[in-house]
């Protein structure tokens, strides 16, 4: 049997359960929601596409929220959060296979070997350029999921702890994510909701994504000299670590094993080849996900029964992580109930209302990292407020280029620190690090990335990033 780069938890874990801190939140956006008045704007059809009349926001009357829609919330976010948790259930199934036949087990010990002679500052340069820039073109930040415990084990194999492991992949996906030069579910919605050409401006975005993934690759290398000098200043010190370094150690692909390799790479490059040139949405990839699960188990030669149980270990690798994210569409769900959405909208609209066209463009990127807290879907967000955010960009007499990319910023990087956003959650469980302690570990860099972000959106005002 393969022996798993993870072993089962025997401690009690002292933090704080994930489900309880969104529990709090939801019961938070339960009352919140009785008191915020409720309003709402019209909706038009364009293009097929139900959009805002950002004239349209009147109040209505008071609708309450009470404890049948706080029960009720658990299965509508479930409903609601259900293409998502299925993508992510038939990737762990893939991925399941993958760790189980010994093929992950094998690429990266190969990997380990290979590069036991080179610096690792090197090694993490070139996953976090690999992984980033696949997640710029796709979008697919999501699949730090099944990465993450590929990269672990290497990351411990070399002395370091699981933050700089897990790092590698979550700071590489919120740099491609939060910059992305061709975000189907963010960038190119609102650039067709704006009405600019889909993905322009590309060459400025890959600026900005080189120059964010080098911010977060030299944190994270700080980071990893200071806890390597001192492993007494690592993050997770005093946590049980659920991952186990892999042995340096020379290993051989057998036929086998380069058969499922090899099904395994074709699958994947038509996934990230769909994604970018043919519109792949999660049910798409969800197909893919399952194409590569027995694709890679027959071709190293192993049973249908045994594909299946390999397939349901997967899954249930991923089950717990997966049901978290349902808790972040109910929160949602309560605040489209009480109608509150649109009015905390509308507030936000207003104070961006007769500023310089430098401060507008700055409120807009702020406002866009509020609303992301209130609405973690990114293809959401952008059908609801881009109608609203042109129009004020162009009262604002700002491009309508850069009111897209300050909206874009707004939700990619938030969502790698806001705890509504059941994908980052269920990211972190995987990985074993406390949403307190990530927080600790990336709160600066948020920091730091939305100050290049203010720059980033004001050298776009001030170059009349268009082309309008």
């Amino acid at each position: 049997m393969v022996k798993r780069f993870y072993t089962a938890k025997t401690k009690k874990q002292s933090q704080v359960n994930p489900f309880l801190a969104l529990l709090v939140i939801l019961v938070i956006a339960t009352l919140v929601s009785n008191i915020i008045p409720s309003g709402t704007y019209d909706r038009l059809t364009v293009d097929g596409r139900m959009v805002v009349d950002p004239q349209s926001f009147r109040y209505v009357s008071k609708k309450y929220v009470g404890i049948t829609d706080f029960f009720l919330s658990f299965y509508q976010g479930f409903n609601n959060a259900a293409s998502l948790m299925a993508m992510l259930f038939f990737a762990g199934g893939a991925f399941g296979v993958v760790k189980r036949i010994g093929l992950l087990e094998t690429a990266i010990k190969s990997l380990a070997h290979k590069l036991k002679n080179t610096s690792f500052y090197i090694i993490a340069l070139i996953l976090m350029l690999a992984i980033g820039t696949q997640v710029a073109f796709t979008s697919m930040w999501e699949l730090s999921v099944v990465i993450i415990p590929m990269v672990v084990p290497l990351v411990l194999a070399l002395g370091y702890d699981v933050v700089v492991g897990a790092g590698i992949v979550m700071l590489a996906a919120c740099a491609g994510f939060g910059a992305a030069m061709t975000n189907p579910l963010f960038t190119a919605i609102a650039q067709k909701l704006a009405e600019l050409p889909i993905y322009s401006a590309l060459w400025y975005r890959a600026i900005c994504f080189i120059v964010i993934l080098m911010l977060c690759y030299f944190y994270l290398m700080r980071y990893a000299a200071r806890i390597k000098k001192d492993p007494s200043r690592r993050i997770l010190k005093d946590s049980e670590c659920k991952y186990t370094a892999i042995q340096e150690e020379a290993v051989t692909f057998t036929p086998a094993l380069i058969r499922a390799g090899i099904a395994f790479l074709a699958v994947f490059i038509f996934l990230l080849y769909g994604t970018v040139r043919m519109g792949f949405d999660f049910p798409q990839m969800a197909a893919c996900f399952v194409a590569m699960t027995f694709a890679t188990g027959l071709a190293y030669g192993s049973r249908l029964n045994d594909i299946c149980d390999m397939m349901g270990e997967g899954m249930k690798d991923l089950f717990y992580a997966a049901m978290v994210m349902l808790f972040a569409r109910a929160i949602l769900y309560i605040l489209e109930e009480a109608m509150v959405v649109d009015t905390i909208i509308s507030f936000l609209s207003k104070l961006v209302v007769g500023k310089s066209s430098l401060l507008t463009a700055n409120l807009l990127l702020i406002m866009q990292t509020i609303i992301n807290f209130l609405i973690p879907s990114g293809s959401g967000q952008a059908a609801i407020t881009i109608p609203i955010i042109v129009p004020l960009a162009d009262m604002g007499h700002v491009t309508r280029q850069v009111a897209c990319l300050a909206s874009q910023f707004g939700d990619g990087f938030s969502n790698f620190i806001y705890p509504t956003n059941g994908s980052l959650i269920a990211i972190l469980m995987v990985a074993g690090i406390p949403y307190k302690k990530w927080i600790r570990f990336f709160g600066p860099l948020f920091l730091i990335i939305m100050i290049a972000c203010i720059i980033f959106v004001s050298i776009g005002v001030g170059i009349h990033l268009g082309p309008f």
